[in-house]
């Protein structure tokens, strides 16, 4: 049947520390409304009913058929019309079960409560995914996407054999999202598959910006670990390395255009952009001309040296304000 809905609401699941959710997007809307996305609480690594959570799916799909949806899904980006098939399986993820990093990122959610964070412990999910691969549950499809966020991916206990499953199964765009301090064979291993896309935020261009972000030393070690991983990739672009524009930090031309020359020299093909979530969501809708022309400038310069770009859904909405007058750093 044709109707107005989306992957995660009809087909996907995420794992939080303490729950399940239908998806991570629901701060789109407003970070009150979030929680609507919850499908499970209490969960750290249960075996549970999955006819349960196929009732709730049904549920919101009745509903959507209907035009109804919930505050944290109207207007939201990932909703399109299609011609939605009735089977029930799984073909999206989202692990965000773990805090835990290498990094310490002062953009970081949990820098509200570190203390809090760093006390939640990783569950086992090796487990689930294999009675979920057995039970056939996962159905694998062209529209199909398992994604990594968390905390730190590779420092996960189960990181390498929940990747290694994937792969065996013959998974594809598995999304990983990483700090890059600690190199994966697994992830360059999918990355030589073509399985793998990897995003790596140094959203800087030089140490002391990538240390004041990060408060961690780690800038060498990074970039070796990305040009370890554009060697891995051989002729895909799958690595992805990310800029997340922070004003009052990393947001002017010199860093921004220090970190284009780091990517090049690096041999990385392709790039992300975002912006600050906290300053996104404190700003919208009344972003600054400023960095509505540093995002354009981003584009116009990843365009002319030939690299592939992906800008986030913050950085989109910015660039939608496109009645700016210049401002006096304008690189137009």
């Amino acid at each position: 049947m044709q109707y107005k809905s989306c992957q995660w609401v009809n087909r996907g699941i995420e794992f939080r520390t303490n729950e399940l959710r239908l998806c991570c997007y629901g701060y789109l809307q407003g970070r009150e409304t979030e929680y609507q996305t919850t499908i499970k609480e209490n969960y750290h690594g249960e075996i549970f009913d999955w006819n349960e959570i196929f009732a709730i799916k049904e549920k919101l799909k009745e509903q959507h058929k209907q035009g109804i949806y919930l505050d944290a899904c109207k207007d939201c980006i990932y909703l399109h019309e299609k011609d939605w098939d009735e089977e029930n399986y799984i073909n999206h993820f989202t692990f965000n079960h773990w805090t835990k990093c290498n990094c310490n990122c002062t953009y970081c959610y949990t820098m509200d409560d570190k203390k809090k964070f760093n006390s939640y412990k990783e569950y086992h999910l090796y487990p689930i995914v294999k009675d979920m691969f057995k039970k056939g549950i996962i159905k694998k499809t062209e529209e199909s996407c398992i994604i990594f966020g968390g905390g730190e991916p590779t420092i996960l206990k189960e990181f390498d054999k929940l990747i290694d499953l994937f792969l065996e199964k013959g998974c594809k765009n598995i999304r990983i999202n990483s700090s890059g301090i600690k190199f994966s064979k697994s992830i360059a291993k999918g990355l030589k598959l073509g399985a793998i896309s990897l995003v790596i935020s140094t959203d800087s261009g030089c140490k002391e910006t990538y240390e004041k972000i990060k408060q961690v030393k780690a800038y060498k070690k990074v970039w070796e670990n990305i040009r370890k991983y554009a060697k891995a990739q051989g002729e895909n672009n799958l690595l992805k390395v990310k800029y997340i524009l922070y004003p009052g930090v990393n947001d002017n031309y010199e860093e921004i255009n220090k970190w284009f020359d780091e990517v090049i020299k690096n041999g990385v093909k392709a790039v992300s952009l975002s912006v600050e979530q906290d300053w996104y969501n404190t700003h919208q809708p009344d972003f600054t001309p400023e960095i509505y022309e540093q995002i354009a400038y981003m584009e116009k310069r990843s365009k002319e040296l030939g690299l592939e770009l992906e800008i986030y859904c913050e950085a989109l909405a910015v660039l939608r304000e496109s009645n700016f007058p210049k401002s006096d750093k304008s690189q137009f």
